[in-house]
């Protein structure tokens, strides 16, 4: 939320020319974010026993979970500041260094899991620390860039004194909201998803679901990579005026992300036997269960660009309503609907139409609420010329 929020807002500062109000914004999350992780890592500390209890772990897995958790915690404020100054980056023009730091984190990441887990033996706790060192590191840079334009005093972002007003924080938590809910809707939906397929196909279904889940991983990392990318574009020219720029990109966006899913859509009609095989091909059953699903949910990441997309641009024009309304329904309510209707009248089928209704549902709802945007922009611009129109003939002092 304050990571998505803000960054929307300081973008459309920056597109107006309010350069100051943008680095004070800059400044106030990323106060916000280090206080967030000051404070869970403090909450970890003082309530472990009665968080690991709440979260149901009990004997090895509750160890290992503990092990994990208490190692990671320290690293806790520098993995969301990773997550707010990558879109600050971005924000001020330099997408190829947030993309290199954020590659290279990831990378630096898979070399320290294989360091710690295999070569010097440190257990769970080594995969935490790869996490935390890692992400560190790239919040570091992160860091060290705009402190170096604040001693130099360069053009564009840079950290200064965060100015905490309430219209601001209002701005950032509204503007930042839907990625908000989304986010604790996915925790929800996976659990009635795991739920269903306990009662309809035990724990092989669950086993094949979460092997679809990677596939969709992969899908909707490209689109929220998209997303990322226009997000300072639509930002910067909804706040310097320039509609046509923010609606061509949107358009552009959409067009390009639709041809993308029909191709993976095309492309899993051929490699999803040979893709899942990787992961479980001394699992027959599994396997016949996982092809059987993915020849269902692959459907539905031809509307998944639209929900995602949608929810990202009217984040981005920093209209809060229309995006918490798509990110509702994509991530809670037309799943939940969904695997309660579905799963009654078609059985396990019925689970795995479900993402298909989830998306599809979403694709409509968010180009309605697209068109009733774009219908609303026009009307505007028709009143204000015919008030333009009416002033001039006014002053021209005919009879």
């Amino acid at each position: 939320m304050i990571g998505t929020g803000g960054n929307a807002r300081l973008a459309v500062l920056l597109g107006a020319g309010k350069v100051k109000q943008a680095r004070q914004t800059l400044g106030l999350i990323t106060l916000l974010g280090t206080v967030l992780g000051i404070l869970g890592s403090l909450g970890i500390y003082l309530f472990f026993p009665w968080i690991l209890r709440f979260l149901g772990a009990s004997g090895n897995l509750a160890a290992d979970a503990g092990e994990y958790l208490c190692t990671v915690s320290p690293f806790f404020a520098s993995m969301i500041l990773l997550f707010i100054l990558e879109q600050s980056v971005r924000n001020d023009g330099q997408p190829n260094l947030a993309t290199i730091v954020m590659a290279g984190a990831a990378l630096l990441n898979i070399v320290l899991d294989y360091l710690f887990l295999f070569i010097l033996d440190y257990g769970i706790a080594g995969a935490a620390l790869a996490t935390g060192i890692s992400k560190s590191l790239g919040a570091g840079i992160f860091v060290a860039y705009f402190v170096i334009k604040l001693l130099k005093n360069r053009s564009g972002l840079f950290f200064a004194s965060p100015k905490v007003d309430r219209e601001t924080l209002k701005a950032i938590s509204t503007n930042g909201s839907s990625e908000f809910f989304g986010s604790l809707a996915v925790g929800v939906t996976t659990w009635l998803f795991n739920y269903m397929l306990l009662l309809f196909a035990g724990s092989l279904g669950i086993a094949a679901f979460a092997l679809v889940q990677f596939i969709l991983m992969i899908a909707s990392a490209i689109f929220m990579g998209i997303g990322a990318g226009i997000q300072p574009i639509i930002s910067y020219n909804h706040g310097a005026g320039l509609k046509e720029r923010v609606w061509s990109t949107i358009t552009l966006s959409f067009v390009a992300s639709l041809v993308l899913a029909v191709a993976l859509v095309v492309m899993l009609q051929f490699t999803t036997v040979s893709l899942v095989g990787l992961f479980i091909q001394d699992h027959p059953e599994a396997l016949r269960l996982t092809v059987e699903a993915t020849t269902w949910i692959r459907w539905s990441i031809i509307f998944m660009p639209i929900g995602i997309l949608g929810s990202i641009c009217f984040t981005a024009i920093e209209q809060a309503v229309p995006s918490i309304l798509i990110a509702l329904s994509r991530g809670l309510v037309f799943t939940s609907v969904g695997l309660v209707v579905f799963s009654r009248f078609f059985g396990l089928t019925g689970i795995w139409l479900t993402p298909l209704f989830s998306e599809g549902g979403t694709a409509l709802l968010t180009l309605a609420l697209i068109y009733s945007w774009q219908k609303k922009n026009m009307q505007k611009q028709e009143d204000t010329a015919t008030n333009i129109d009416y002033e001039e003939c006014n002053s021209c002092n005919l009879p």
